[in-house]
């Protein structure tokens, strides 16, 4: 889907098309990394920390 091309697109639609991508990284992460759990909670602490700026 592209949002930017398609006016009659709805919030619920943007909200679908986000749930896909997050869908498809996390399988994706998991199907090229066996620590997949571990990779993630490292690298959501570290967003965390950068954007609270600590």
């Amino acid at each position: 889907m592209y949002l930017n091309t398609t006016p009659d697109n709805t919030w619920e639609d943007v909200r679908s098309e986000l749930c896909d991508v997050a869908v498809t990284a996390l399988v994706a992460l998991r199907t090229l990394t066996p620590d997949a759990r571990e990779v993630f909670t490292r690298h959501l602490d570290a967003v965390t920390r950068r954007s609270l700026g600590t």
